[in-house]
């Protein structure tokens, strides 16, 4: 691998790693958001399909969210992959600079798109504080 190569993969990982770390910024506000709107709504005695519905669309916003971070996450692990063996950037995808073309080339219709956005939403880290707030929502 080139030291030319090699600089670009870094700075490719350094950029894709602080935008992962922003994604993980904007999960943790959009749960904040989800716990102060969801105190708000039971306060001023919403109905529970409301507060419900409430709960879901910003659960599945999150689901999204993370998505998009997991697309960065298998990016980084690729250049990372590729920086410790030394790759040349053959056909794998180790060319710096490639996220969306080579996210372009995998992509998926929207049927696979809509089922990797419900399975980033069950997650367990994801799945927090969703579920609490519905069974908080329920019992008030």
């Amino acid at each position: 691998m080139t030291l030319d190569h090699t600089a670009e993969l870094v700075k490719e990982w350094q950029a894709l790693h602080n935008s992962h770390e922003q994604y993980e910024h904007f999960a943790l506000l959009i749960k904040l958001v989800t716990v102060v709107v969801t105190i708000v709504l039971v306060i001023f005695d919403q109905p529970n399909h409301v507060t419900l519905l409430v709960l879901g669309v910003l659960w599945l916003q999150e689901g999204i969210w993370k998505t998009y971070q997991t697309r960065t996450s298998t990016r980084i692990a690729l250049l990372e992959q590729a920086l410790e063996n030394g790759k040349q950037g053959d056909n794998d995808g180790t060319i710096a600079f490639q996220f969306y073309n080579h996210w372009n080339k995998n992509r998926t219709n929207a049927i696979s798109l809509i089922k990797e956005y419900l399975k980033n939403s069950v997650k367990p880290t994801v799945i927090y504080p969703y579920l609490p707030l519905m069974f908080i929502a329920l019992m008030a």
